[in-house]
């Protein structure tokens, strides 16, 4: 038996049209088999190829307080910032407004767990990412003595550094950013003084926190060398940032962010 050109003995063409046996049939099978094969394995390859590039199509994350930001982030369309090139998919692209109903007055809930509900989405000069981190801490089940009710970021970090200063049990842990790999329910937070507060004696930090911070954004995921962060009035919208990280998994810098302080939820 000759095994060597399997194909060249058999081929469709050859065939009468008047034999339809099951014996023809039978012959047909070996070798197609292998042809649909490989085409099948080929075309899963493709798909799975597909799926693992396509970022938006992410389960939800597990932390409680990722998971809150992550669905908010939903709800506006899930806006995307990208930060030093590739990320596994994600790529810039905006999301639904701050001033489009139902969500305007959903940044009213935002300012109402900082007791002012009358500013929302439609108020004029109220940045409101301040907002944003207090209301998804809250949500998540945070109290206000565990996470300050407050807009401000400045006003919240500082006040945690106090409370840790304080209690060695504080559920909120503030690190420098090249100290710490930051993990889903964190805070990544940038600030004009970068992370001077970390080497200075406590009043100065504690000022340096409150003076000069500028954004925090909640760490839903860490993957592909990236930190996946949601963060409030980020392009009109809450929006998910994209920062790479070293192989340590820390922030590295980037361009338009002066790293301040990672904030790490112990609890």
């Amino acid at each position: 038996m000759k095994f060597d050109r399997p194909f060249v003995d058999f081929c469709v063409c050859w065939q009468s049209p008047r034999r339809h046996s099951s014996h023809a049939i039978g012959l047909r099978l070996p070798a197609i088999l292998p042809v649909v094969l490989l085409i099948c394995l080929a075309l899963a390859g493709c798909g799975s190829s597909g799926r693992s590039g396509a970022g938006y199509a992410d389960s939800p994350p597990r932390d409680r307080v990722a998971l809150t930001a992550w669905q908010e982030w939903t709800k506006f369309g899930r806006a995307t910032v990208v930060y030093g090139g590739q990320a596994g998919g994600y790529v810039n692209r905006p999301g639904i407004t701050e001033r489009s109903e139902p969500l305007a007055s959903r940044v009213g809930d935002y300012w109402g767990a900082c007791g002012r509900p009358e500013w929302n989405g439609r108020t004029s000069g109220r940045p409101w990412s301040g907002a944003f981190v207090t209301w998804v801490m809250a949500r998540s089940g945070y109290s206000a003595s565990a996470f300050p009710r407050d807009g401000r970021h400045g006003a919240y970090l500082s006040a945690l550094y106090d409370r840790e200063r304080a209690s060695r049990s504080a559920p909120f842990r503030l690190h420098a950013p090249s100290e710490y790999a930051p993990k889903p329910g964190d805070l990544v937070c940038t600030g004009t003084a970068g992370p001077t507060w970390r080497y200075s004696d406590p009043r100065t930090a504690h000022r340096r926190l409150d003076n000069t911070a500028n954004h925090c954004d909640i760490v839903t995921d860490v993957r592909g060398g990236y930190v996946q962060a949601i963060g409030g009035n980020v392009k009109n919208s809450v929006a998910m940032s994209l920062y790479p990280v070293d192989s340590r998994g820390r922030l590295v810098p980037v361009s338009g962010r002066s790293w301040l302080v990672v904030v790490e939820k112990r609890s």
